[in-house]
């Protein structure tokens, strides 16, 4: 067991990884052979049922592309089946108080720093048999996506195991009164990313984003730049580029 590198990666450099949405063993597939650090499943806005999971997982084993599992709420059973798939990391979402964050940490570790069910689940032949060291290896991130969030992120970040924040941009903005778009964000977005990473920098903890790697200067060391939607849409932009050439 080599560990989760994702921990490795994020201590030394920003981490870059893409969005999966499509529960397809060939997408994955193929955003591993792009070299992403990490491939981020959606499970909250993916098209995921409860079956799919760990058969996408398992177009990561043996590479060097940690999985990350977006779970569709701060639910017990959504994280430990998304842990027992072989997630290394989970991604929390919507965490809006100490609470949130000590339940959904809670649910990433076993006895006697959380409440996690052990069983021998693929999980044993990702991180290993060790509880102990499973709870050092696995890690749990926090979404911080909404006003009541960022007012509490200090107190989420400084949660006993949370490993790191998550800006959730869109639904901040939708929060904050202004309207979702893509970077660069409103102003008072933009200060929230910065107040984030202070209080993940106070706390010791990984701060990311839901956006490209310019962000990477402003301190964010977990970023999604791409995802399989979006590269499958650029299709579009070669038709227009081909319609436009015929005339």
């Amino acid at each position: 067991m080599t560990g989760n590198r994702l921990r490795r990666v994020w201590d030394t450099r920003p981490a870059l990884g893409a969005w999966c949405w499509i529960p397809a063993p060939a997408v994955v597939e193929q955003l591993v052979w792009g070299g992403f650090d990490f491939i981020l499943f959606d499970c909250q806005h993916g098209e995921y049922g409860v079956a799919d999971l760990e058969p996408l997982l398992r177009v990561t084993t043996n590479t060097d592309v940690t999985p990350v599992v977006r779970v569709p709420t701060n639910d017990y059973y959504a994280i430990g089946h998304a842990l027992d798939a072989g997630a290394e990391v989970v991604v929390v979402p919507m965490v809006e108080t100490k609470a949130d964050a000590e339940r959904a940490a809670a649910a990433t570790r076993f006895f006697p720093t959380g409440t996690r069910s052990y069983a021998g689940t693929r999980s044993t032949r990702v991180l290993g048999t060790d509880p102990v060291q499973v709870n050092r290896e696995v890690a749990c991130l926090a979404m911080v996506e909404t006003a009541t969030g960022l007012a509490n992120v200090a107190e989420i970040a400084g949660t006993e195991g949370i490993d790191g924040i998550f800006i959730g941009p869109a639904d901040l903005a939708i929060t904050l009164g202004l309207p979702p778009g893509p970077p660069p964000y409103a102003a008072e977005v933009e200060r929230a990313i910065d107040q984030v990473v202070a209080a993940c920098d106070a706390a010791g903890v990984v701060p990311g984003l839901a956006a490209g790697s310019d962000y990477a200067a402003r301190g964010l060391r977990f970023l999604t730049v791409t995802g399989d939607r979006a590269l499958l849409q650029r299709g579009k932009a070669e038709l227009d580029k081909a319609r436009a050439a015929l005339h």
